[in-house]
C-alpha cells in the first residue's frame, strides 16, 4: 500500500499487540525502472534473515512460525519492485499480513515483537503531507490534490477556471488608468486587465471553500505577475506555502509539474527543520526542554511532551521491566538475548507511538541533527 493509505485508524491498528511472533521487515528501494536487481536481492536475503530469526526463537511455536513464513512468502510475492519508492516495509503476524511502500529511505532491519514497527510510516506521513498546487495561466487554471509524490488533478468544484471573457470583447465602461493608475489605458488594454481581473476573482472564489475545508500547505505555480494578481486578490495570502515561478506549468503532466514543485517542497522540509530547533532552543530558555533517551521516556510516559525531535535512523535496544523504570540499553544484543520478552529492540519506536498516542507532534530530522542531545529531543507541556 502507498503511505496515502495510512489513516489515523490504520496507524492505531497496527500498533495494538499481536500474538508472538509479529515481525518487521524494513529495506531501502532505488526508485528506478526497470526496477534494481539489487532489490530484489536484498528482499530475498531478508525474508530469509526473518525465517532464520523465527527458526532461532524458542518463543515462537512450530505452527506460529509455519504461518508466518507463509505470510511473509506471500507479502514478497506481493512486492511490485518496477514500482518502487524509497523504501518498502513488509509486516506479517500470525494470521496476517502488509507491504507498504515508503516515499523515504529506511535502514535494513529486520524486528521481531509482539507489536509491528510504526515508527517509518509516522515519518513517512510526515513526508508524504498533503498540500494543494494552484497552477496559474492566462487560458486556463488548474488546482492539483497533492501528497508526496502523488499528484491528481481536482475536476470539479468549478476547476478548471477557465476566462469568461474573450480577449476581443469591446472595453468596458470606467477609468482608463493602467493597474497601477499612472498611465492611460486605450480600451482594448483596459478590457483585457479587466479580463484578468475577473478572471483571476473567479479562481479566487473556486479555491477559497477548498481550502477553507480542506486546509493544506498551498503552493502557487504561474508568471510572477499572474501570482502577484491572484494573492493580491485572495483574501488569505498567508495561507500561501510556496510562491512557484514558473511558465507553461499548466501544460505539464504530473510528473512534470512534481518536478517544478521539488525545489518548494525540499525548501520547505528546510525551513520546518529550522523551526523544530528554534522551537528546542527556545524551550531550553524557558525551562521546558529535555532530551536523552530516558528523560524522554519518562516524559512521553506522563504525556508531557509537546513536541518530540527524532533522528531519522536513531534505534536503541533495551531491557526494559515493565514497572515504569527506564529502559536499561543493550549493546550489540546477541539474538538469545532478543529472545528474552524484556528486551526491547527499538524503544525508539515505542517512544514515537506513545509520544503520537498523548497528542505530541512528531518530527523526524537529519541523522546527526541532535548529536548533543543523546538523538532523541523534546519541547514540554509544563
Amino acid at each position: 500500500m502507498d503511505i496515502g493509505a495510512l489513516t489515523d485508524e490504520t496507524l492505531r491498528d497496527l500498533r495494538r499487540p499481536r500474538d508472538y511472533p509479529a515481525v518487521s521487515l524494513l529495506l531501502p528501494t532505488t526508485r528506478r525502472s526497470p526496477y534494481s536487481p539489487e532489490d530484489a536481492v536484498r528482499l530475498r536475503n531478508t525474508v530469509a534473515e526473518a525465517k532464520r530469526r523465527l527458526a532461532e526463537d524458542p518463543r515462537v511455536t512450530r505452527a506460529a512460525r509455519t504461518d508466518v513464513e507463509n505470510r511473509l512468502d506471500a507479502a514478497a510475492a506481493e512486492v511490485d519492485l518496477t514500482h518502487s519508492t524509497d523504501g518498502l516495509l513488509i509486516l506479517a503476524a500470525p494470521g496476517e499480513h502488509q507491504v507498504w511502500y515508503l516515499p523515504r529511505s529506511v535502514p535494513q532491519r529486520v524486528v521481531v515483537s509482539d507489536t509491528f514497527l510504526t515508527r517509518n510510516l509516522v515519518a513517512a506521513r510526515i513526508v508524504e503531507e498533503p498540500y494543494w498546487a494552484l497552477v496559474l495561466s492566462e487560458s486556463e487554471t488548474r488546482l492539483w490534490d497533492g501528497a508526496g509524490e502523488n499528484l491528481t488533478e481536482v475536476a470539479g468544484g468549478g476547476f478548471p477556471v477557465r476566462p469568461e471573457l474573450p480577449d476581443h470583447q469591446d472595453a468596458l465602461p470606467g477609468r482608463n488608468f493602467d493597474k497601477v493608475g499612472n498611465h492611460p489605458l486605450s480600451s482594448r488594454e483596459e478590457s483585457h486587465v479587466e479580463r484578468e481581473r475577473q478572471y483571476m476573482r473567479a479562481v479566487v472564489a473556486a479555491v477559497t471553500p477548498v481550502l477553507d475545508t480542506r486546509p493544506r500547505p498551498l503552493y502557487v505555480v504561474g508568471l510572477r505577475e499572474t501570482i502577484a494578481l491572484f494573492e493580491k486578490l485572495y483574501p488569505n495570502p498567508g495561507a500561501i506555502t510556496a510562491r512557484v515561478e514558473s511558465g507553461g506549468a499548466n501544460g505539464k503532466s504530473a510528473h512534470e509539474l512534481l518536478g517544478v514543485l521539488h525545489p518548494a517542497f525540499e525548501e520547505r522540509r528546510t525551513s520546518r527543520r529550522g523551526d523544530v530547533l528554534r522551537r528546542l532552543s527556545d524551550a531550553r530558555g524557558q525551562k521546558l526542554f529535555t532530551s536523552g533517551l530516558d528523560e524522554i521516556w519518562q516524559t512521553v510516559r506522563e504525556g508531557r511532551v509537546a513536541l518530540l525531535a527524532v533522528e531519522d535512523h536513531y534505534q536503541v535496544t533495551a531491557r526494559v521491566d515493565g514497572n515504569g523504570g527506564h529502559p536499561q540499553r543493550v549493546e550489540a544484543p546477541t539474538e538469545p538475548l532478543l529472545a528474552d520478552p524484556s528486551i526491547h529492540e527499538d524503544v525508539v519506536d515505542e517512544i514515537v507511538e506513545n509520544a503520537r498516542n498523548s497528542g505530541a507532534e512528531i518530527e523526524f530530522v537529519p541523522d546527526d541533527t541532535l548529536a548533543q542531545e543523546d538523538r532523541l529531543a523534546a519541547v514540554l507541556r509544563y
